[in-house]
């Protein structure tokens, strides 16, 4: 004969499912009623039912709201430097609107499109959302291009003086 702490006998009437105990307020060990959450622990959101009403958002709200858990965001903080979310007074991350937009686009390109991390960093730096790497060397020659066109001004700047013209 099973024991309640071998996890026998329920305390609910016999014969009766996890249905109707969870009709009679007697969940099962284990799992948390519906009605007490008003939804499954695990069921979240689609992204494109959350709604920016607030300037911040905590880590949890994000995780909630995009689906996934709070560790997944933390993990995609040290991959996309686009997303840099501010400490509060108590130490938790506080995500602005805009940071919870490119983690919604964040999802959709991994989990939705498909796209590695890399591949996800490369749309999301074509977009113009997150910024180039210090060691790119596109942004190299864009600093080189840059100090040759000053050059190239203030060269043409001296011939226009030289001629006479303002």
């Amino acid at each position: 004969m099973r024991t309640r702490e071998r996890g026998g006998d329920q305390g609910g009437p016999r014969g009766t499912g996890p249905e109707e105990q969870e009709a009679h307020g007697q969940a099962t060990r284990g799992r948390v009623p519906q009605e007490r959450y008003g939804q499954d622990r695990g069921a979240a959101q689609p992204p494109e039912a959350v709604q920016l009403t607030k300037l911040y958002f905590r880590i949890g709200e994000v995780a909630q709201a995009l689906g996934v858990q709070t560790h997944v965001l933390r993990y995609w903080e040290t991959e996309f430097r686009s997303i840099r979310p501010q400490k509060s007074a108590r130490g938790q991350r506080v995500y602005s609107r805009r940071d919870v937009e490119t983690l919604m686009r964040i999802k959709n390109l991994l989990y939705d499109r498909g796209f590695t991390i890399a591949g996800a960093r490369k749309q999301l730096r074509d977009g113009g959302i997150e910024p180039r790497e210090p060691s790119d060397p596109t942004a190299r020659n864009a600093s080189r291009m840059r100090a040759a066109l000053l050059e190239l001004r203030e060269e043409i700047t001296a011939l226009m003086e030289r001629i006479g013209q303002p």
